[in-house]
């Protein structure tokens, strides 16, 4: 029940520290609390290189945990995070991209020392094989395959798609882990001939699995960190056998954006006029814990899809294409925006007859909050986005929803993506999305009906899967398309920044820019939680390389300390 390191958390992160902290000998205990997917028994739907039956599978996913996306008054929803090992990693769109350049000398500038893009470039080549491209951006020896959705297997939508970027001036990037700007590409993927590859499957291989000195314990919670004093001690989890107790010389905390600083909460840690509402002994008053959480807002537009222009049946991954391109908006950086193609929208007859154009805010500005509401574990905490609180991420959405529209209107693409519609990610499409046969049966009539005539279909789309507007409404509407985006903006699964690291001047700074929690000894926070904003960039590779850094510094530090013993 003692070791050198517990690590909580088994999702991307928490892979890659108990992998590199038990390479050389050290005792390393990763507790996750959903289940584990070992090697030979990995689920055919974590494997499947097309994500949505994952993405969609509760067992898969924190079963209570809802949001609050605007601040408008409306009830929380439902928020699709992964508890499984591997976290989002087993249950993403694969999505390998990195950020700007500029994002991580922003983080380094703002007080996150050592953390400038010559000094994290090392390790996102350290993280990575890729199987496409080297040079001095890419790295060949990681344990992290990354491969690109070859042109070939684009469908005739995205081939669409690629003409009307074009025509817009938004040009081709063959590499988009290359030279940082403006432009689309083939969109790179953890994965490997058409099967996912987590982080659990690439750091948490049979012969790391073997190691004498690394402990999993899976469908485990931890309940709240022990501590002594200052100094914290181990971890009380609980499954189903019960309550148990760990000790540990250093704690990893690695359990994501919204469960870490639940976790400190929980265990004394945070804002004490909280932490005293819920009669919670202070062990640390530290009053960024929850604050400054960001995430990217998106708004999506869908269109009907010919036979021949849907995507083959035997392609791997949905989501084809990336293109990015600046907004201009003042205040904002250059290549702030995204756009998403997915060559189908869902797993279902309807989905695969719909192609999806997603535009999201790229480097976002909206903060909102995490705070507990009960001092129990089984009790999800209050999550606010906050989002479209700062005037340039909305206005840059709507300015993005109009861009979508011109990209729908352009010849090559409006051929091909007939009658296209604002599409929304809301309780309704949920419902359907769920994978069982009745809404294979449901959708599979919607389907017949959508192929029958154009007419039936236009009025399908305004009557069943709308709420009745329609792109023109929404462009020619100016409060409408800002009550619109409103109610229907989602998120991308990107949560950051909730225990931001800093400078040792900054009150609000949670860690120090080696993920040493202020005010305790034995802690540290190494995954999305301690980014001093959202990067530009799917999330998941910058998280494993805070990882990968955050590991290789406890180990430097280790290796240091033996080297120069205190004298006895």
């Amino acid at each position: 029940m003692v070791f050198d390191y517990i690590v909580v958390g088994g999702g991307s992160a928490g892979c890659v520290m108990a992998s590199r902290l038990s390479a050389n000998g050290n005792r390393v205990l990763l507790v996750e609390a959903g289940p584990d997917t070992p090697p030979n028994a990995i689920p055919d739907d974590i494997l499947d290189g097309s994500p949505t039956r994952a993405y969609l599978n509760p067992d898969y996913q924190w079963p209570s945990l809802e949001v609050t996306m605007v601040r408008d008054g409306r009830k929380p929803v439902h928020y699709e995070q992964a508890r499984v090992i591997g976290g989002g990693s087993s249950i993403n769109g694969q999505v390998a991209n990195r950020g700007a350049p500029e994002d991580y000398d922003e983080w380094a500038s703002s007080g996150a020392t050592g953390w400038g893009w010559d000094e994290v470039l090392p390790y996102f080549r350290r993280l990575e094989c890729d199987l496409d491209f080297d040079g001095e951006f890419h790295g060949k020896e990681g344990p992290l395959p990354i491969q690109r959705v070859r042109q070939s297997d684009w469908s005739g939508f995205i081939r669409a798609v690629s003409k009307a970027y074009d025509a817009l001036g938004i040009h081709f990037r063959p590499d988009f882990n290359g030279a940082w700007g403006d432009g689309y590409s083939v969109v790179p993927l953890t994965n490997r001939n058409g099967h996912r590859v987590s982080a659990a499957m690439a750091y948490l291989s049979e012969s790391v699995r073997s190691r004498p000195n690394l402990t999993i314990l899976s469908e485990t919670t931890v309940v709240r960190l022990t501590s002594s004093g200052s100094a914290i001690t181990g971890v009380e989890a609980e499954n189903k056998s019960g309550r148990q107790s760990y000790r540990a010389s250093t704690v990893v905390l690695c359990a994501g954006a919204i469960h870490s600083p639940a976790i400190l909460m929980r265990s004394g840690m945070g804002p004490a006029g909280q932490l005293a509402k819920l009669g919670i002994p202070v062990v640390a008053d530290l009053k960024g814990v929850g604050q400054n959480l960001q995430e990217h807002p998106a708004i999506c537009v869908s269109a009907y899809l010919k036979q021949g222009d849907r995507m083959l049946p035997d392609v791997s991954g949905h989501i084809q294409m990336h293109a990015r391109y600046s907004s201009g908006y003042d205040g904002c950086p250059s290549t702030d925006m995204v756009i998403s193609a997915a060559a189908k929208s869902a797993w279902h007859p309807l989905g695969k007859r719909l192609g999806t154009l997603c535009v999201w805010v790229n480097r976002s500005y909206s903060t909102g909050t995490i705070v507990l509401k009960d001092r129990s574990h089984a009790v999800e905490p209050e999550v606010d986005f906050n989002w479209l609180s700062d005037k340039r991420d909305v206005e840059r959405l709507k300015q993005g929803f109009r861009l979508l529209t011109r990209l729908m209107q352009q010849d090559p693409l409006s051929a091909v993506a007939l009658d296209p519609f604002p599409s929304t990610w809301n309780a309704r499409v949920k419902r359907v999305s769920k994978i069982n046969s009745i809404n294979y049966g449901l959708t599979s009539v919607l389907s017949l009906f959508m192929d029958s005539s154009a007419r039936l279909r236009r009025r399908l789309i305004k009557h069943v899967i709308t709420d009745g507007s329609s792109i023109s409404d929404l462009i020619n509407d100016e409060q409408h398309l800002d009550r619109f985006i409103s109610q229907n903006v989602m998120g991308n699964w990107h949560p950051t920044s909730s225990c931001r690291m800093g400078a040792d001047s900054d009150p609000t700074a949670v860690t120090d820019p080696s993920g040493r929690v202020r005010g305790v000894s034995g802690l540290r926070i190494a995954d999305a939680s301690v980014m001093p904003f959202c990067p530009r960039a799917n999330t998941n590779i910058p998280t494993i390389m805070v990882a990968e850094k955050i590991s290789d510094a406890i180990l430097k530090e280790e290796l240091a300390v033996s080297a120069h013993p205190k004298p006895t």
